[in-house]
Parts: C-alpha cells; sequence; structure tokens
C-alpha cells in the first residue's frame, strides 16, 4: 500500500515538472518570437531612414548644382 502510494507521489511530482518544462519551453519560445518582431521594426525603421538620407542627398546635390550653376538649363 505504502509502495503504491509513494509510487503515485512520484508519478505527480513528474508530471509536474513535465508540465514546468513545457511552460517554460513556452515562455522561451515566445520571448524569442518577440525578439524576432522587434529586430524586425528596427530593421525596417533603418531601411526607412537610408531612404530618407538617400532621397535628401539627392535632392541637396540637385539643389546646389543649381546655386552653383554646375548644371545646364
Amino acid at each position: 500500500m505504502e509502495n503504491k502510494e509513494l509510487q503515485e507521489k512520484e508519478n505527480k511530482a513528474f508530471d509536474n515538472m513535465r508540465s514546468a518544462g513545457k511552460k517554460l519551453e513556452e515562455s522561451r519560445q515566445d520571448k524569442q518570437d518577440g525578439v524576432q518582431k522587434s529586430n524586425r521594426l528596427w530593421v525596417w525603421l533603418g531601411v526607412l531612414i537610408l531612404i530618407f538620407i538617400l532621397l535628401y542627398w539627392l535632392f541637396a546635390i540637385g539643389t546646389f548644382g543649381d546655386l552653383a550653376n554646375w548644371f545646364n538649363g
């Protein structure tokens, strides 16, 4: 009888450890997903900033070229 009760307690403890391991793995996966989303946002923000810098640079070259009479027309 005692052996059976002891085995049931061990099984419960093992099930609790397994469920805790699953929860830990799920939380790690959720954190990794959040980090990936955050990284994607930073990459797109960088791309937008680079596009803005490129357009500004091209506009600035045209404006300064016109002021210095480097361009015909």
